[in-house]
């Protein structure tokens, strides 16, 4: 690893106001101040947060201004799935490979170093909040307790990203601040890292932060933190086989179900009306996440001080790389009754309208106004979601059928179907025959419902359905490059296959890295 990836402070101003604007300062580099100069005060503490929350979001969204697509929410999260397809001419190579599994080292999305920052800006504060603590009284210990507990859940979060795309790797939980020692680490196992990091950091994160307050969406909260945990234990169980990680994250989710909301209200958790209502699931899930009561976490970027939130999904300055697939762009647009089609993508005819999304966008289901005075596609403000309510009902349903309560397994799969006006599955239905029919069509009804929203590609691996899903898609596509398809596949070799290349640069850095097995 590089030495300057341990400790820039991009600071944002009014990151952690009420108004969520996010415009980026830059201070000096940690490695120029003496830290002891730094940690001193409240104000201090909200510019590290700040800036923890904007490498982060950095990687999430992007990097604004004319740097489009750079966001690696969606490559993550969907590249290399169903949801979406390279755009013809204007695709990239980052784009083609992911869209038929034929990634190489030089892939930008397949670069950690973003989460290796993220992770050296929590390793400081964890480290100096309490120093803070003691020579500034307005840092309470509550306050303390809530930072620290967001820092942990962070760093968590980003070994979470890290293990479930390249597997094992290098493990650092304290600052590097001393360039005498060795920076360069070899990976080690990713049952480690799960084990001995993110699931101690966040239960460390759960016992620290102040219980029962009213949200803050922008911030990792209580119910987030619960959240993740969830999601954690759904990875362990379906990845390892393990029942007993299944009855864990149904623990969690009940931790989820006791947290609050934005709104105030506690997420409860128990029926359909705790969820958004229909007509306010675009306006409040994806376009004012703070006025809902089904809304966790998301991440904030206001295109007026941050510049265009060109994601690989939305409408940046030119045509999109990524387009919809086009069987899912014909198919959901025959599904009449589900009112999520025309929220989530441009429904036009024409092959021009398949990279169109406009989940996150305050637009008409005719998609973006034009005109003189219209508003610039760029102009918009996204905030992605990282959980919310629904994500939370569909995969508690996942882990219910999975522990043996089928029924409310089909509970909770009903109310997200029925709120998006479809009708609900009946028990007797052969569609969900069994625990893998059910499973299966829980796991068809969260790409519908979290389409655009990271999870696809992750669900794909966690329930081990690559080979059985993507690999007639990945041969439908390159039928149509080469008038051939590649039947090789996932394969028998379908583990190595789901991770991730670590980049050639990650490589050159660290000469005690090994590259993946399936791509030396």
């Amino acid at each position: 690893m590089k030495h300057n990836i341990v400790v820039y402070a991009t600071v944002f101003v009014g990151l952690l106001a009420t108004s969520g604007c996010q415009k980026f300062l830059e201070e000096k580099p940690l490695t120029a101040v003496d830290t002891k100069d730094y940690y001193k005060t409240l104000k201090d503490v909200n510019a590290s947060m700040a800036g923890i929350y904007g490498s982060f979001q950095q990687e999430m969204t992007g990097e604004g201004g004319t740097k489009n697509f750079t966001g690696k929410y969606h490559y993550w999260g969907e590249g290399r799935a169903d949801n979406f397809d390279f755009n013809g001419q204007y695709t990239s190579a980052l784009v083609r490979e992911l869209s038929i599994n034929t990634l190489t080292s030089g892939n930008s999305a397949s670069d950690w170093t973003g989460f290796y920052r993220t992770i050296g800006l929590t390793n400081l504060a964890i480290k100096y909040i309490p120093n803070a603590a003691k020579l500034d009284n307005a840092v309470t210990p509550t306050l303390r307790d809530n930072f620290l507990a967001q820092c942990y859940a962070m760093r968590a979060m980003c070994y979470f990203y890290i293990v479930r795309l390249w597997g094992d790797a290098p493990i650092w939980i304290e600052p590097y601040e001393d360039y005498m020692v060795e920076s360069k680490r070899p990976r080690e196992s990713k049952e480690k890292i799960m084990e001995e990091i993110i699931i101690p950091d966040l239960k460390n994160a759960y016992n620290l932060i102040q219980k029962n307050q009213t949200s803050n969406v922008w911030n990792i909260n209580e119910g987030a933190i619960a959240a993740i945990l969830a999601d954690v234990y759904m990875w362990k169980a379906g990845m390892n086989s393990d029942n007993a990680s299944y009855t864990e994250a149904i623990n969690w989710f009940k931790n989820v179900f006791k947290a609050k909301a934005p709104t105030g209200k506690v997420y409860t958790g128990t029926t359909i009306a705790d969820l958004e209502v229909a007509a306010d699931w675009r306006p409040k899930l994806f376009l004012d996440p703070s006025k809902s009561k089904e809304s966790i976490w998301s991440i904030n970027w206001d295109a007026a001080n941050n510049g265009c939130a060109c994601i690989p999904i939305s409408i940046g300055s030119s045509n999109n790389q990524v387009r919809v697939d086009s069987v899912l762009h014909a198919d959901w647009k025959k599904d009449k009754t589900d009112m999520r089609v025309t929220l989530s993508i441009d429904t036009l005819a024409g092959l021009g309208h398949y990279d169109k999304v406009l989940k996150y966008y305050n637009v008409p289901a005719s998609g973006f106004p034009s005109g003189t005075n219209a508003p610039k596609a760029t102009d918009y403000p996204v905030y992605l979601v990282m959980y919310r309510l629904g994500d939370v009902y569909l995969s508690y349903a996942e882990a219910l059928n999975r522990t043996g309560d089928r029924p409310n397994a089909l509970k909770y799969l009903n109310f997200i179907r029925q709120r998006a006006g479809k009708v609900a599955l009946l028990d007797a239905d052969p569609l969900i025959a069994g625990v893998v029919g059910l499973e299966d069509e829980i796991i068809r009804e969260r790409r519908l419902e979290l389409f655009g929203e990271g999870k696809r590609w992750f669900d794909l691996v966690r329930t081990r359905s690559l080979n059985k899903v993507l690999d007639p898609v990945i041969n439908r596509r390159i039928s149509k490059i080469q008038g051939a398809p590649y039947t090789e596949g996932f394969g028998t070799n379908v583990d190595e296959k789901a991770l991730w290349p670590i980049h050639r640069n990650n490589l050159e850095d660290n000469k005690k890295l090994e590259q993946n097995s399936f791509y030396r």
